[in-house]
This record gives structure tokens, C-alpha cells and sequence, in this order.
């Protein structure tokens, strides 16, 4: 019975040693990102209205298989019922999981399309010089938002949109010295000479008003 017993268990350790296991098994892949492409400007104005506000919409490619689709917004909070600027975000995957998104700024605004503020602007305590451009309906770039005098590193384009006519708004946004960028308290005086004023929120700029006159 003894040499029986031995057999089992030497029969036991066979049987065990032969089963075949089974691990986890990790795929390492490099880490890429797809790519967003937005149909039209980055940044777009649209005029007050009512009903729902229609991008002009993006496209995604998957940079691992080269496949392009048509994108619908995750994000699209525009109200073209109240001025002021929102924004449209898409996001695209790719075949490993890995993604990136992209977003648009729309202003909406109820002033004419006849206005145009652009011109050279000094800012009133310094002198320095600014210049505004036109991109659209109550949509503007300034040249050097804080009205920096004597240091290139500040000369940058900044967008800004006319919201009435007393006021404007500057959106967060992307600041070459580093971190965002927006501005508070925009007011606007469109009495000969125009002038507008804000304070520029960005750890690279003070907390004063600016004010800024047409030239």
C-alpha cells in the first residue's frame, strides 16, 4: 500500500509540472497621438441670434493607421443669445487609446460688422504703441496686450471681441511667456478718440488697468 501511496503522489508532482500556465502578457507600444484638424479659424465671431450655433466642424486622423474621420464637438456650449466667448472642443483616439484634443473660440456679438476698431492705440501712461487689427465682426488681435515699451519677449498677438458697445472681452489663451493669459474689467469708449482699458492677468504682467488711446 506504501509504494501505491508513493506512486499517486509521485503521479501528483508529474501532473503538475506538465500542466501549462498561463501569465499576462504587456504589449509595449510607442507613444504617439493622433492629429486634429479644425475646419477654418481657430478663433471665429458669430453675430447675437437665436436658435443653436453650427460649427464649421474638424477632422481626426489616426496616425498609426492613417484612417480620417469627421469629428463631432464633445464640448459646444455657444449661446448666440448672450455676447461673450465659448468655446468648442473635439477629441480624437487613436488605435492604441492615446488622444488629443483641440478646441475653437467663438465669440458672439451684437455689434455692427460696420465697426471697426483697428488702428495704432498708446497706452496712456507710457506712450507705447499698440496696433489692432480686424479678424471679424467684433473680433480683434492686439500686437502687445500689456503695452510693454522696450522689450520684444511681450510683443505677441492677443485676441480680443467687441461684446457691446462699452465693453470687451479677452479669452484665455495661450501666452508665449509662459502659462494663460486673459483679461478682466474691459471697458470701451467709442467717443473721438476711441479708447479701451483692462487689466491683464498673467504672472509675467502687473495688476494695473491699462488703458489704451487711438492714435
Amino acid at each position: 500500500m506504501k509504494k501505491v501511496i508513493i506512486s499517486v503522489i509521485a503521479l501528483c508532482f508529474l501532473f503538475t509540472a506538465c500542466t501549462k500556465e498561463t501569465a499576462n502578457v504587456s504589449k509595449i507600444v510607442d507613444v504617439t497621438y493622433p492629429t486634429i484638424t479644425l475646419n477654418g479659424d481657430a478663433i471665429v465671431s458669430t453675430s447675437v441670434g437665436t436658435g443653436a450655433y453650427v460649427d464649421p466642424g474638424a477632422t481626426g486622423k489616426d496616425d498609426l493607421t492613417g484612417e480620417t474621420q469627421n469629428l463631432t464637438p464633445i464640448l459646444n456650449n455657444v449661446d448666440l443669445t448672450a455676447p461673450g466667448f465659448y468655446t468648442v472642443q473635439y477629441k480624437m483616439t487613436n488605435s492604441n487609446g492615446f488622444y488629443i484634443t483641440s478646441s475653437r473660440l467663438v465669440l458672439v456679438t451684437g455689434v455692427s460688422a460696420s465697426i471697426d476698431l483697428s488702428g495704432t492705440y498708446a497706452r496712456q501712461s507710457n506712450g507705447q504703441t499698440v496696433t489692432v487689427t480686424k479678424k471679424g465682426t467684433g473680433l480683434y488681435t492686439t500686437s502687445n496686450v500689456g503695452g510693454v515699451a522696450n522689450n520684444p519677449p511681450f510683443i505677441f498677438d492677443v485676441y480680443f471681441g467687441q461684446t457691446s458697445d462699452t465693453t470687451i472681452a479677452v479669452p484665455i489663451q495661450s501666452c508665449p511667456l509662459g502659462g494663460d493669459l486673459y483679461c478682466s474689467n474691459g471697458t470701451l469708449n467709442l467717443t473721438a478718440p476711441i479708447k479701451y482699458s483692462y487689466i491683464v492677468h498673467n504672472a509675467n504682467f502687473g495688476t494695473a488697468t491699462r488703458v489704451f488711446v487711438h492714435q
